[in-house]
């Protein structure tokens, strides 16, 4: 399953309205660096994009539609109204690239939306009274509004007995049912929290709103209805204290009991009903579940983007879609879906092509860290060998995996290629090595840099190599790093002898330069895929002397010390990318010889090694993604696939791949006994 997403007509709109910011209480929580995956559970699915994500907004499904009104884009602690939003518009669940935009004066923001025959109500909610360098004014409200979406206008119905914001709302049968937040007076600066539930009875509106008492005084939590009662979720209580606590309301008698304790972050969560079962998720990525009866949450997926302060819609053949929300301190405008039940055997993958700022084309040096892209160095030029000095770039950028914005990152030390990056387990990322003009010729580098995430800054204080090289392995260990192969090439050396293919292997300890550790490579090897899992090294193809295609595949053990032989994928690959995920190898990218023996191909498939099996097998035939001069990295429980090497100058390509669990093919086996 393939779907594709081109940003080109709207980043402009995107970029210019997201930013890092939050609503007041999300940075009180750190997200998670990654997700914990359970392989057999579903993962968030990137899948269509937000014309503009916010937090604190109203959404409800009506008809086959998911309708979002309002919300905050400002930054934390500092909330005024030129950040709370207008927008009312409504996502075709059916196609959701096909956005219709809704008439709506007011900014808003902390509102409810609910859907009852075929009417959408607006509840309550939060305004700013005061602009941006003024003293903050919040004012709750106790507005409801009816939308009529067959002629688009507005009505004023019944209101709210008293103002409320920071609450929750959900449709039993003909009942609107409104629970918890508080009531924040902006003239007077007071607030008092709400103590009662309250609802109306859709079939008789003209008798209002009823109150039943609550056993609890909460905000920012969840409610939805299921056989007709009312679960309440999660949300700071007027004492301070997150609760994870599940209150039932039977609407028949009033009263109230007790569920099981929600097991994850349970404060700015949302929650849905679908197919008899109650669906939550909250700060920490993860999906769970639970029905009446049971005695605990189940977790039933996780989130490619882990949110809080957002909305989940039901969509047909048990979808669920995650909405707008807070994601490392950045709003994902990435409208995530969830498919329940087990994880797809199928692969499946979503493509975006974004705007870029950035010159580079290829071979620049990229890690990931906390949701963030970072890219530095690399080449100007689409040429294969164009390395005139000017062709060689120091530019760094940053690419935030949830908005897809860019910032501008710290530049490299010097103009380099090829450098090869890994982290340790303090969070810093080092760069070592590569190919860079010196004024006169273009060479190897032995320089060893460190990038400090705190700081963003590049130091000098990485280990340096004892000869250049490019083109090489680079893995972390236990605290070592090793460099396996790779090339020292210098022009300037006597024909002959101006390739020298790299088989020592080098290690740097803590605080050290790398030095050579005893240890030699079976053969040459250089631009070869290179992955660590478990205690093992794994290199598939590359490049020889005489530039011939080195066919094998080894494995490093870090414990013996030893190399060993392992299956080769369907055909032997240069450049191409190697990612560990879920206990498994994957490899993509890079050329291949053609089948008719003339020369080098791009290589368009995915394969997966699996070390329990001793195989290898076809994941994908063809990615949507150019694969020549690709990266490819591990990203929440997804492959990440990057490039800049398109026609178009100023755009950069994404794809998010989930490779399925279920292996076709198998392509090669090494028996035991070798």
């Amino acid at each position: 399953m393939s779907r594709k997403i081109n940003l080109a007509s709207c980043t402009a709109a995107i970029c210019g309205l997201l930013g890092s910011a939050s609503i007041a209480s999300a940075q009180h929580f750190r997200m998670p660096d990654s997700v914990v995956r359970d392989p057999s559970l579903p993962i968030g699915t990137p899948d269509a994009m937000l014309p503009r994500p916010t937090t604190s907004f109203g959404a409800t499904t009506s008809d086959g539609w998911i309708y979002v009104i309002g919300g905050y884009t400002g930054p934390p602690h500092d909330y005024y109204m030129e950040e709370q939003q207008r927008d009312f518009y409504r996502i075709n669940l059916h196609d959701r690239s096909h956005i219709e935009w809704l008439p709506n004066e007011s900014r808003i923001q902390s509102c409810t939306l609910e859907a009852h025959d075929g009417s959408i109500y607006r509840i309550g909610g939060m305004v700013a009274l005061n602009r941006k360098h003024e003293d903050q004014a919040l004012d709750s409200l106790d507005l409801v509004w009816r939308f009529d979406p067959g002629t688009s206008e507005w009505t004023p119905t019944t209101s709210l007995p008293e103002p409320r914001s920071s609450h929750d709302s959900t449709v039993s049968g003909s009942k609107i049912v409104v629970v918890g937040g508080w009531r924040m007076d902006g003239i007077s600066g007071e607030r008092a929290w709400h103590d009662d539930v309250l609802i109306m009875d859709m079939d008789d509106a003209d008798a209002g709103w009823k109150s039943i008492p609550a056993p609890f005084e909460r905000r920012a939590l969840a409610t939805t209805a299921i056989d007709g009662d009312v679960v309440v979720i999660g949300g700071i209580s007027s004492k301070r204290s997150v609760s994870e606590s599940m209150d039932i309301l039977d609407l028949d008698t009033g009263e109230w009991s007790q569920g099981p304790d929600y097991p994850g972050i349970a404060f700015g969560m949302a929650a849905e009903t679908i197919d008899g079962r109650v669906v939550a998720s909250g700060a920490d990525g993860k999906v769970f579940s639970w029905a009446p009866g049971e005695s605990e949450w189940t977790q039933c997926g996780s989130l490619t983007f882990p949110r809080f302060f957002h909305q989940i819609a039901t969509g047909p053949s048990s979808d669920l879609y995650f909405i707008g929300g807070i994601s490392r301190g950045v709003r994902p405008t990435h409208m995530e879906r969830v498919q329940l039940g087990e994880a797809g055997s199928m692969p499946s993958v979503t493509v975006m092509s974004i705007p870029t700022p950035m010159k580079a084309k290829n071979r620049q040096g990229v890690f990931v860290h906390d949701g963030w892209l970072h890219l530095y160095g690399g080449n100007n030029s689409v040429g294969q060998h164009d390395f005139d000095a000017d062709n060689f770039l120091s530019d760094g950028h940053r690419l935030s995996l949830a908005d897809l914005s860019w910032r501008k990152g710290t530049a490299f030390p010097a103009a380099r290629q090829t450098i090869q990056t890994c982290m340790d387990g303090d969070g810093n990322a080092y760069a070592i090595g590569g190919f860079g003009h010196d004024g006169e010729v273009a060479r190897g580098w032995t320089d060893g840099y460190r990038y400090d995430m705190k700081t963003r800054t590049w130091n000098d204080d990485g280990p340096d190599l004892p000869v250049p090289r490019s083109q090489f392995g680079l893995v972390e260990d236990e605290g070592r790093m090793w460099a396996f192969g790779g090339l020292d090439y210098d022009p300037r050396r006597e024909e002959g002898d101006q390739f020298r293919h790299l088989t020592e292997v080098v290690v740097a300890e803590p605080g050290a330069d790398f030095a050579y550790d005893g240890l030699h490579l079976p053969e040459p090897r250089r631009a070869f895929a290179g992955a660590k899992l478990g205690g093992h090294y794994y290199m598939v193809g590359g490049m020889r002397e005489n530039f011939q295609l080195v066919e094998n595949c080894r494995a490093f053990d870090f414990e013996t010390r030893e190399f060993m032989e392992i299956p080769s994928p369907s055909r032997p690959r240069l450049s191409a990318e190697l990612v560990a995920l879920d206990g498994r190898l994957y490899l993509a990218g890079g050329s291949s010889p053609k089948v008719n023996g003339s020369g080098l191909e791009s290589n368009r498939s995915i394969e997966c090694f699996d070390p329990e099996t001793n195989t290898w097998s076809v994941v994908m035939d063809e990615i949507p993604i150019n694969p020549r001069h690709m990266r490819m990295m591990p990203y929440r429980g997804r492959l990440l696939l990057f490039t800049s090497h398109v026609a178009d100058e100023d755009m950069v390509t994404l794809a998010f791949v989930d490779p399925g669990y279920q292996m076709t093919s198998r392509v090669g086996q090494v028996p035991e006994d070798e």
